[in-house]
């Protein structure tokens, strides 16, 4: 008996840490989504109306579509730039390990010191970004990256592409270095070209490894605020206004705590959604 049950009650301090750190949490936030606050009466149950107004409200189908556009942009292109930086090197040349290590620089960070170091460089009068376009003559005059709707966004992009595609490399470096030597050498006596070895033999190894890295990626971008809340606080206007930022407004500015609690379980839904796909993937059925 003692050997039946020792194992569950060595996991009872883990479970009661989950449901009190993860599942409660969550279920009082269902419980809040079908509510309305007040600050004298406090929660008042109204059943599904937040949900319905969510999707009556143009201010939050706009920023789904930031959202959207945010992440796509975002972790495919970090995708690419991880592989080829995976694929550079996965070869052996000298000072490899410090090259290796100045890659990961960025991840390590914390997000919010990524964010004041690009709002910096972004700074449309002093930005060491529009010195040396201004002088290489890319641009004709100062560019205010931060505060022009059609700049802003790809700003965004490309702060998020700098700090995590080393998490994409260090994920597909390791599934380059797992490939046995033996079958890409083989391939290679019987004639096959680099792109052969490439489709046929490197990207079906890396498959798991890809389906992993997308996985933690879209998950961790479609929940980006660090940086908005530092260089763009969802401006100029709405163009930068994705689902997580706006939550927070709700919350913590026009004190409509139900309100953000729909938004937030509608964003953790779509998440799911999406990442559904990999996660049967990556356990096989």
């Amino acid at each position: 008996m003692k050997e039946k049950y020792l194992p569950w009650i060595l996991l009872i301090p883990i479970f009661i840490l989950l449901i009190a750190v993860t599942i409660y949490p969550f279920i009082y936030g269902i419980y809040m989504s079908l509510s309305m606050y007040n600050f004298l009466a406090g929660f008042k149950f109204i059943g599904l109306n937040n949900y319905i107004k969510l999707f009556h409200d143009i201010r939050f189908l706009h920023s789904l579509w930031v959202t959207f556009v945010f992440v796509l942009s975002a972790v495919s292109l970090e995708f690419i730039v991880g592989l080829g930086i995976a694929l550079l090197l996965n070869r052996k040349f000298p000072c490899k390990r410090i090259f290796t290590s100045l890659i990961y620089i960025p991840m390590i960070m914390a997000p919010i010191a990524v964010a004041l170091m690009w709002r910096m460089l972004y700074n449309a009068d002093f930005g060491p970004i529009n010195y040396f376009l201004l002088s290489a003559g890319v641009i004709h005059r100062k560019v205010a990256w931060l505060s022009e709707a059609k700049y802003a966004l790809p700003s965004l992009i490309v702060v998020d592409i700098w700090q995590w595609s080393p998490f994409m490399f260090l994920v597909l470096y390791a599934g380059l270095q797992s490939i046995p030597l033996e079958i890409l050498e083989a391939a290679q006596i019987d004639g096959a070209s680099k792109w052969q070895l490439f489709r046929y033999l490197t990207l079906p190894f890396l498959s798991p490894f890809i389906i992993l890295a997308f996985l933690f990626r879209i998950m961790d971008a479609f929940k980006i605020f660090d940086s908005i809340s530092v260089l763009t606080k969802g401006g100029p206007g709405t163009s930068t206004e994705t689902v997580s930022w706006l939550s927070y407004l709700n919350s913590f500015t026009y004190f409509r705590l139900g309100y953000a609690a729909a938004m937030s379980i509608i964003l953790f839904g779509i998440i799911m959604i999406i990442t559904q796909p990999l996660l049967k993937k990556v356990g096989g059925r």
